[in-house]
């Protein structure tokens, strides 16, 4: 069973802070939901955190070959020189790859063809610190 985990980064601050939704809200219409803060446990005291808007990730239940955690929004280094990178998105109750070209595919089927294909992929960054590396694949 995949762990179940988020992260966003904090308003007016450098990084990432790893927790649980905290304060949904919807539109009229109950088609958008988004969260305004991040709750998280500290020295057994739950705290709270407001976050930057839209940085709101989940992890993906997957590693990279560098055994770094692979949330949405991270970005991926290309399969090959030529190639370019992958950005992470839930996408139609998966996690998916994207490449420059659209939708490449379900990120839990990629990692058993790679590893078995011996191709190694790894988080070079994401899209809320580094928009540059997939602004450039784009």
């Amino acid at each position: 069973m995949r762990e179940i985990k988020f992260r966003a980064k904090i308003k007016g601050h450098i990084g990432f802070i790893y927790g649980v939704p905290h304060n949904v809200y919807e539109d009229k219409d109950f088609q958008n939901k988004w969260f305004d803060s991040i709750q998280y446990c500290e020295g057994g005291e739950f705290l709270k955190e407001y976050i930057e808007e839209n940085t709101l990730a989940q992890y993906t239940g997957i590693k990279d070959y560098s055994d770094k955690e692979i949330y949405e929004g991270d970005i991926l280094s290309p399969i090959s020189s030529e190639g370019y990178p992958y950005l992470v998105k839930f996408d139609e109750g998966e996690f998916c790859l994207y490449s420059k070209f659209g939708r490449w595919g379900s990120i839990s089927k990629m990692r058993p063809t790679c590893d078995k294909l011996n191709i190694k992929i790894n988080v070079i960054g994401n899209i809320y610190e580094n928009p540059e590396l997939w602004q450039g694949a784009s």
